[in-house]
Formats: structure tokens, C-alpha cells, sequence
């Protein structure tokens, strides 16, 4: 269950921004997460709750914005998703693909005051 461990690095990443801009509190963080990660929304928010309690970030929300995976052939340079399950191209066939978006992890924004 590494989204425990992501959490924790999102409260500790966003307590130093917090810190950086002067704000008393955290209201909302907004983070992109790449379909690669394999990570459980579900488990992502039970551990957010738990986490930040006594953080500046006590009351806040997060939102999650799920980024789907995008490949691209460097055979004919089709840019396609793996909706089919299948990370080969499906113009030409070629294996020799590169993940163009799926990897993310990152905090998008943090809204507060």
C-alpha cells in the first residue's frame, strides 16, 4: 500500500508550501495522478483523513484528477491510450512505444489562507 507513503509526502510537501506562502491553513489539495501509478483512490482518501489531522491541512479536501495513459509509437508516432489493455500501436502494430502521460504524480495546486 504505497499510497499511504504518497500521502504522507503530499502533506509534508504541502505543509512546506503552506509554510513558504504564510498560510494558517490548507483547504484543498488538487493532485494529477497518472493512470501507471496504480494507486487506489478509495485507500488514497481513508489515508488522507487519518493522516492530516494536526497538520495545517486538518480540514482540507483532496482531489484527485486521474490522467489516463498515453503511448506513443516511435515507429509511426501515433499517439494512442491503452483503453484496449494493449500497449502496442494500433495503427502499425509496433511494441517500440513510450508513455507520453500516465507517470504523473504531482500536486497541481494547493487552495488555502
Amino acid at each position: 500500500m504505497h499510497e499511504l507513503t504518497v500521502i504522507e509526502n503530499v502533506l509534508q510537501i504541502s505543509g512546506q508550501v503552506a509554510k513558504e506562502n504564510n498560510l494558517s491553513r490548507i483547504d484543498v489539495i488538487n493532485l494529477d495522478v497518472g493512470g501507471m501509478q496504480h494507486l487506489n483512490e478509495e485507500i488514497m482518501q481513508h489515508g488522507f483523513e487519518a493522516a492530516k489531522k494536526d497538520t495545517v491541512a486538518a480540514g482540507a479536501e483532496l482531489k484527485l484528477f486521474w490522467l489516463p495513459v498515453r503511448l506513443r509509437c516511435n515507429s509511426c508516432q501515433q499517439i494512442f491510450g491503452t483503453e484496449n489493455g494493449k500497449f502496442y500501436c494500433p495503427v502499425c502494430g509496433s511494441k517500440d512505444t513510450e508513455v507520453q502521460q500516465g507517470m504523473e504524480l504531482n500536486i497541481k495546486s494547493i487552495e488555502g489562507e
